[in-house]
């Protein structure tokens, strides 16, 4: 498994333009609002990257706070919060009950949710709530492809997510009032694949699998072929509870 380090800084000159998740303000704005952070809130937002889901909160909220694990990606970020702290999220440098809210959008599936989700829970204050967004399988029928594309697309991911995985790894920490919500995200395949961080080799295996791929997975996913690019419509769920 590649270093998690060093894959984001191959992709953070590339990564504002690598999916069009990354700049959905759709999504960037659902998020905020399912944080429920107020004037007052202290927000946490992890794996801030190029500060795009803090940049929502910045100014809104009393502060927030930018994690990662990323000094190159964090340079992309000036302007996008109050505060950026460089630590991984399995020993987050904060005090016990120090967030009002805690985000990650696309971030976990780099590191051991074993570790990751404990540590949300314990700098959470009593009554503050988790929004975690992360791409997943459809289901069992798509589950073997798509996680042999991701692992192709992001040789330093840990984690290959079904829909509920971050649910039920919150249920397990004992979060309250846990909830999923589905949101379906258009990508220009060849935009995804190019993110500055994979040989050419890997971006043609992905391709090829698109071509090979069997009908319910391009059902599924609602695959489209064009002259030169293949969409997909993937699935990222936004998990959600309450300390």
């Amino acid at each position: 498994m590649e270093n998690a380090s060093i894959h984001f800084r191959n992709r953070a000159a590339k990564y504002n333009h690598s999916s069009n998740w990354v700049e959905d303000q759709t999504l960037i704005r659902r998020i905020y609002e399912l944080s429920g952070a107020g004037p007052d809130a202290l927000v946490l937002d992890i794996a801030t990257g190029t500060g795009l889901i803090a940049r929502e909160f910045f100014g809104k909220v009393k502060k927030v706070v930018g994690l990662d694990i990323s000094p190159e990606m964090a340079q992309y970020a000036e302007g996008c919060m109050d505060e950026i702290v460089f630590a991984p999220v399995e020993e987050l440098p904060f005090p016990n009950d120090s967030f009002d809210a805690v985000v990650c959008r696309q971030g976990l599936q780099f590191a051991r949710l074993d570790k990751a989700i404990p540590e949300i829970y314990r700098v959470l204050k009593p009554g503050g709530t988790v929004v975690l967004c992360h791409l997943t399988a459809y289901g069992t029928s798509d589950r073997e492809l798509a996680f042999a594309i991701q692992k192709l697309r992001n040789p330093a991911r840990r984690n290959y997510l079904m829909p509920s995985d971050m649910s039920t790894a919150l249920k397990n920490q004992g979060f309250q009032n846990v909830a999923d919500l589905e949101y379906v995200t258009e990508e220009s395949v060849n935009k995804w694949i190019d993110n500055g961080a994979i040989p050419r080799e890997n971006m043609d295996a992905i391709r090829d699998l698109y071509r090979s791929a069997d009908e319910e997975f391009k059902r599924i996913h609602n695959i489209r072929f064009t002259s030169d690019d293949i969409l997909d419509d993937m699935l990222l769920v936004l998990a959600t509870g309450r300390k």
